[in-house]
Formats: structure tokens, C-alpha cells, sequence
């Protein structure tokens, strides 16, 4: 008897057949590939997957990714990254764009991603690549509130087996990290600027105790960001610790420039993926033997299933795509932490006056080492009374606190943490404190007004309106204040009012989670609590989509670690039904290839501007900073100033963002993938 996977081939070889004799359909491929595991997505996660996957030799392995290997550049000091990556990636896009909606945030209510042009958040390594280097694990209690399986004591081996830590022998022997994991996080940030001391001080004379290291100890208190650096204060991301290590294994298969568009699915069985080659348009499908893993972040993770007829029935019926299964989760319950930027003018030099001409004002000496701050460099929490009143017996902060030794304007907020917002030479001098709230009764969703690939999904961030929100939000800006205007904080003259902490200023942080959130049930979840997508076999997704609870940080640490157990569930199942034994769980990763402030000094001299550096990692300087291009002043005003959206869009393991980069001739597109899926 013929399997289903081979009926499904031929149908789709006939059709292919019929469909390429129209003089208007985009060239379909009939020739097949097979892989144990279909990775879709290249990201945070999707790097995790592909090393442990592969790692035994016994299972092939396909990751599925729209771009290719970050430069060697993305391996440098934060501040230099984040301007390179300005420089180097605000192009126009032939392609889509998420669009964003924001209500409640009256500075920019709503914009799109075409304002950052070509996101390095594609490129293999995903969201690590932009992200600040910060590593602030989610508190105990937030992890507990995952469900079955994944509370902080069952996820703590995999965070351990994820981290490196790098510190003296009393970290080592008192902090709770990992020291083996491939993924390197420091005791001590590389920078740390003496605004950022003052404001730890500050906080102290408040009431929070001083704490060594924030994800030891996790209540309330105040310390330096843990960080995701070298001693140097180069940039750890997924690439160099996960994926290059495994890129030359002989089962594993990186397929770069390639937009998965479908899923291949039939009597609710995940057969394959039909991607899209973007190099010459043509339309290609892979067969999984085992599995499909989505690992394309809470945008693109939603989407994929979407366009595979996998969402809410009203909906997908509403753009004509056929429902394979009613899942109406899929792109709801979208938590996303919520913050105010609050500044106080001062005296002393900021980021902002330690980058050099012409960033800084003219005269103002750079000081390269400050090139090695994750700019948000320390961090303060508090319960509040609201939630204290609420729950007696937690004791996890709800009131986040973060420093900036940089101003940062309301108007910049949804798109960077960066040295932009107003043009080149910076003028204004100040610190910024963002007033956070990890979690919110506001909530949001990603949504799809089209069945086409090429269509972009509009993200939507609720308005803050609950009282409870309101109440904490009043609290955070009041801690903020006492805190920012408090004599230990040294040289600050006066706060700086643009109206940061009222109803309608608090901005998402674009680290979504929840899109496709794991629970027991089909009606408010999209995957069970081994991450498979509810009533499809074979198809699971692994990444910060399915993460349930909100979070005021970064989601680095819990992506990691949700991976890491993703791979071990993925591979002690196929044990299990195949006979198989002997499975190697390590990562053995070279020293990566580093961008250091030292190797810079030594080419360029030991006060060298930032932008000379950038100009020298794109190959555009010779001799002398004299004949290094010049900047637009332009860009840093407008669009450099939406560059990093990625940073704080942190679309984890957007690898496969589909929609950022693709063809436009969509009713070809539409009838190709018909032919690839119809069975």
C-alpha cells in the first residue's frame, strides 16, 4: 500500500506539472528532499535545535532560514554592533513588513518595520544578534506559572546546561549558572559608566538592597546587569555558540535565502514545508521522516500556521484559506512587558559625549572602552503594593527599574535602546530610567488580513485602561523619580519633562510571547506541554511564541533553555518509538571570531571614534578617520533612529521571517503553493 507521504508527492508532482504549463505561474520544483527534522527558522532557538538535533550523527537535520551568516562585526562590542548594524542595514526592502499598532502610546501610535529596512534579526542567530547583550532570567514564580513540566526547579538544568558562566572563583562557587553551556555570560559587565554606581546607590537609599547578582538573587533589590559577553566585552550570539560548531557535521543541512510559506499537512499530519527560494523565485518542498519545528518567533511562528489553515476558524474562513484546524489561539494572548522612559538632565558626560565627532560634540574625547556598555547597565525591582495586596506570598518584583547612562526619548521608544533620537551631534546630556511592568492585564495579538505569503501580519499592542496596570504604572514612575532626582545621584540638574510616565506614554518592548501559547486546552492554547501544535501530528514550535506569561526582560535565558529541553523531548521521544540509544547532548564550541575594543585600538588609535570603528569593520577606511565616509545627518534623525527596532523587537528565532523579505507576484505565489500542499 502506497504511504500517504508518497500519494501527497505525486498529487503535488501532477499538479506541479499542470500548474508550470500557465505562462503566469512562478516556477515550481518537483524534485524532493527528505530529513529526519525540518527546522524553520535559524534564530535564537532554531541555532539550539540544529546543534542538538544533529549532534548523535544518527538523525539528519534541515534548517530552513531566509538569510544567511551574520558578519564577523556582529561579534563586537555592543555600542559598535548596534552602529554598525545601523549603517550596514537601513536599505530598502523589496519585501513586507510587520506592521505595528499601539493605541495607548500617544509619541508613535503605530509605525512599520520598513522604517528598519533589512532586519539583521533574519540572519542566522536571529534576534541574539541585536539584542543588548542583557541575560535577567524570568523570577522562580513566573516560571512555575508555565505548567506542567516547565516550572523553575524542571528548567534549571536547562539554563544550566546553556550558560558558561565567566567570573572570579567566589562567582563561580556562589552564583547559580552553568559553567560548561556554550553561551557565555559574565560575572561583571566589560563597562560600566559612574552614572550607573550612582543610580545603584540611589536605589539603595530608597530601600533595595544591593544584590551581587541578579539572577542569584532574585527578589527585590538592585545590581549590574549579568551579562552575554566575552571578558573583552565582544558579543555572544547563537550563531558563533550553537550553530557554527555544528555546520560542519555531515547530517546537518543549512538552507539560507529560502521563506517557508506552508505547511505540509495532511489528515492532520505535518508531512513537510513548501519554502520559497528567494534567490530566483522559485518554489521548493521538504518532507520531515520525523518532524517539523517552527522556530520563527512570536510573528512568524503565528503566520506560518496561519497560512497553513491552522487559527481560528472566523478568521481563516474570512481570507479564504481552508480550515485544516480550528486553533483559535494562534496569534492571540500576546503578552509584551510595557515601559516609560524617564530623563534628568546632568552634568556629567554621558554616552553621549564619550562617542566622538561626529556623534558627540565636536571636542568631546572618545573613550572606546565605553563602546563596551549593553547600555542598559544596571537594574532595580520592587513589589509593589498593588500586587503585595493581591498576593501576600509572593515575593516576586513586579516594578522594574532600568539604567541608562543615555538619554532616551519618548518618541524613540518603540524602536531602540541606541544613540539616536535627535541628530548628530548629541545635545542633549542626560540619564534615563525606564520605568517597566513586566506583566499587564493589556494584552495583544498578531492577525493576518490576508491567505497570501506576501501580505504583512499587523502586530497589536492593547492600551493599558486596567486599574490594577494603572495603579502599578503610578507606583513604578513614583519609585523612578525618588530615585532619579535623589541627591546620590551626582551632577543631575533637573528632570528633563516630556510628559514619560503618564496614561498614555508607557511603549511595548517588542519581545513578544503568547502567540502561540502551550496549555492543555485547544480552545486557548496552540501547543501541549511538550510543544506539539494540538490535533496535528509531527509539528511542534519551539520559541518564545509559546512562552504563556509576560516578562519585564529580555527573553534570551528562557528561549535557551525552552530550547534546550525541546531538543531533549524531541529526541528521547524518537528513542523511544525507534530503538535508538546514545545521544550526544554536547556543544563543543571553538573560541568564536571576536571584535575587540583592543584589536580596534591597535588599527586605530587609542581614542578612536565609534564611527570610525563602524567605518573600518564595513571596509571603508584606509588611513586615518579623515577618509572615512561621511554619515547622513539625516539618518541619525529619522531612519537610524528605527534601526534597532530590532534590539527591542527581539522577534526570538525570526530566522524565518517570512514576510520581511520575498517576491511580489503574489497571485502566482498563491497558486504555486496551492499545488505544493493540495492532496
Amino acid at each position: 500500500m502506497l504511504s500517504t507521504r508518497c500519494i501527497i508527492r505525486g498529487v503535488a508532482g501532477s499538479l506541479a506539472c499542470l500548474l508550470l504549463a500557465s505562462p503566469s505561474a512562478a516556477h515550481t520544483s518537483t524534485a524532493s528532499e527528505e530529513y529526519d527534522f525540518v527546522i524553520v527558522g535559524g534564530g535564537l532557538a532554531g541555532s539550539v535545535l540544529a546543534n542538538r538535533l544533529s549532534a548523535s550523527g544518527k538523525h539528519s537535520v534541515l534548517v530552513l532560514n531566509v538569510a544567511g551568516a551574520p558578519p564577523k562585526a556582529y561579534s563586537g562590542p555592543v555600542v559598535i554592533t548596534d552602529e554598525y548594524i545601523i549603517n550596514k542595514n537601513i536599505t530598502a526592502s523589496g519585501g513586507l513588513s510587520a506592521r505595528i499598532r499601539q493605541p495607548g502610546y500617544g509619541p508613535v501610535p503605530q509605525f512599520s518595520t520598513d522604517l528598519t529596512g533589512s532586519s539583521p534579526a533574519r540572519m542566522l542567530g536571529g534576534s541574539s544578534l541585536v539584542g543588548l547583550s542583557l541575560y535577567l532570567r524570568d523570577h522562580p514564580e513566573a516560571l512555575d506559572a508555565w505548567g506542567e513540566g516547565w516550572s523553575w526547579e524542571e528548567l534549571r538544568p536547562y539554563f544550566h546546561r546553556a550558560e558558561g558562566l565567566q567570573g572570579t572563583k567566589r562567582a563561580l562557587r556562589e552564583s547559580d549558572y552553568g559553567q560548561a553551556g556554550p553561551y557565555t555570560v559574565q560575572e561583571l559587565p566589560a563597562f560600566t559608566h559612574s552614572l550607573t554606581q550612582d543610580f545603584i546607590r540611589a536605589s539603595q537609599e530608597q530601600g533595595l538592597p544591593w544584590a551581587p547578582d541578579l539572577n542569584t538573587e532574585r527578589g527585590s533589590g538592585v545590581g549590574l546587569n549579568p551579562t552575554t559577553q566575552h571578558a573583552d566585552g565582544s558579543k555572544v550570539h547563537a550563531f558563533d555558540a550553537y550553530l557554527a560548531p555544528a555546520l560542519e557535521r555531515h547530517n546537518l543541512v543549512v538552507k539560507t535565502g529560502a521563506r517557508a510559506d506552508r505547511l505540509l499537512i495532511k489528515d492532520n499530519i505535518c508531512h513537510g514545508v513548501a519554502y520559497r527560494r528567494l534567490a530566483d523565485s522559485t518554489d521548493h518542498v521538504v518532507y520531515a521522516k520525523k518532524e517539523v519545528i517552527v522556530a520563527s518567533g512570536y510573528v512568524y511562528s503565528p503566520r506560518l500556521l496561519f497560512l497553513s489553515g491552522i487559527g481560528a476558524k472566523e478568521d481563516l474562513e474570512a481570507v479564504g484559506l481552508k480550515v485544516v484546524k480550528d486553533l483559535p489561539a494562534v496569534g492571540r494572548n500576546l503578552t509584551a512587558a510595557r515601559f516609560s522612559p524617564l530623563a534628568w538632565r546632568t552634568e556629567e558626560p554621558t554616552l553621549s559625549q564619550m562617542m566622538g565627532a561626529p556623534i558627540s560634540a565636536t571636542g568631546a574625547k572618545a573613550n572606546p572602552a565605553a563602546y563596551a556598555s549593553t547600555v542598559l547597565e544596571a537594574t532595580a525591582r520592587s513589589r509593589s503594593s498593588v500586587a503585595a495586596k493581591k498576593d501576600p506570598t509572593s515575593s516576586k518584583p513586579d516594578l522594574v527599574l532600568t539604567f541608562l547612562p543615555l538619554f532616551y526619548a519618548p518618541k524613540s521608544a518603540p524602536l531602540q535602546y541606541s544613540l539616536q533620537g535627535e541628530p548628530w551631534p548629541l545635545k542633549t546630556n542626560a540619564f534615563t530610567i525606564c520605568a517597566t511592568l513586566g506583566e499587564t492585564k493589556a494584552q495583544g495579538s498578531v492577525t493576518f488580513t490576508s491567505g497570501a505569503p506576501d501580505v504583512s501580519p499587523v502586530v497589536t499592542h492593547d492600551a493599558m485602561t486596567h486599574p490594577e496596570d494603572l495603579a502599578r504604572a503610578r507606583e513604578a514612575v513614583e519609585l523612578a523619580k525618588r530615585i532619579g532626582g535623589s541627591s546620590a545621584m551626582g551632577n543631575a540638574t533637573a528632570p528633563i519633562e516630556n510628559g514619560a510616565g503618564g496614561q498614555d506614554m508607557w511603549s511595548a518592548v517588542y519581545d513578544g510571547r503568547g502567540t502561540c501559547r502551550m496549555g492543555k486546552h485547544h480552545h486557548d492554547s496552540v501547543v501541549d506541554y511538550h510543544l506539539r501544535v494540538h490535533g496535528i501530528t509531527n509539528l511542534r514550535i519551539v520559541d518564545g511564541s509559546v512562552i504563556p506569561v509576560g516578562s519585564p526582560y529580555l527573553a534570551v535565558p528562557e528561549v535557551l533553555a525552552l530550547a534546550e529541553r525541546a531538543s531533549e523531548l524531541i529526541l528521547n521521544h524518537h528513542i523511544r518509538t525507534s530503538g535508538d540509544s546514545g545521544v550526544d547532548m554536547v556543544a563543543d564550541a571553538p573560541a568564536p571570531s571576536t571584535v575587540t575594543i583592543e584589536h580596534l585600538t591597535k588599527k586605530l588609535g587609542e581614542s578612536f571614534p565609534l564611527l570610525q570603528g563602524v567605518a573600518y569593520l564595513s571596509g571603508k577606511q584606509v588611513e586615518g578617520f579623515s577618509e572615512v565616509e561621511p554619515v547622513d545627518a539625516s539618518l541619525s534623525s529619522s531612519a537610524s533612529a528605527c534601526a534597532l527596532f530590532a534590539a527591542i523587537s527581539f522577534v526570538a528565532g525570526s530566522g524565518a521571517l517570512a514576510a520581511i523579505f520575498h517576491s511580489k507576484s503574489t497571485s502566482s505565489s498563491d497558486d504555486s503553493y496551492a499545488i505544493l500542499i493540495q492532496a
